[in-house]
């Protein structure tokens, strides 16, 4: 007598057991994935404030001061650099200082994504090198932020 044939296919159940799995495993692994995407995005934000600094100093040597304005595309009076990060992430900003001195702020772009990172609102770079990061309630994080 020949043994019963039984059919190999995949049950309702074992399918459904099985995307009850692969979602509780996207669930827990989105959040991580997604902060650390917002930490790879800072070294957007970095970039922006070092490039920025860079000009301000070929600026100096120019003029013998610094720049008191940005100029988004390079007008003669203000600082020949673009106000977006390359990303279109973050947006630059120079403070009112003297012309011996100067204050660069990155901020992220309302609905870029990088709004969401509240842990690292805003960067800055002085003229003297020293470097700031404050999160949303203006709390200071800057050796988190530039780590």
């Amino acid at each position: 007598m020949a043994p019963a044939r039984r059919d190999h296919a995949v049950t309702l159940i074992e399918l459904l057991v099985t995307l009850a799995i692969v979602g509780t495993l996207a669930a827990l692994a989105y959040p991580a994935f997604r902060a650390q995407l917002l930490r790879a995005h800072r070294t957007e934000a970095i970039e922006m404030l070092l490039r920025a600094a860079a000009a301000q100093e070929r600026y100096m040597l120019a003029y013998g001061r610094y720049a008191t304005s940005l100029a988004d595309g390079g007008a003669a009076d203000g600082l020949p650099i673009s106000l977006h990060s390359s990303g279109g992430r973050y947006r630059l900003t120079l403070e009112a200082q003297p012309a011996t001195s100067f204050l660069l702020r990155v901020t992220p772009r309302p609905g870029s994504g990088q709004d969401d990172d509240r842990h690292c609102m805003a960067f800055t770079l002085r003229a003297d090198g020293l470097r700031g990061a404050t999160d949303d309630e203006g709390r200071d994080s800057t050796p988190d932020c530039w780590g």
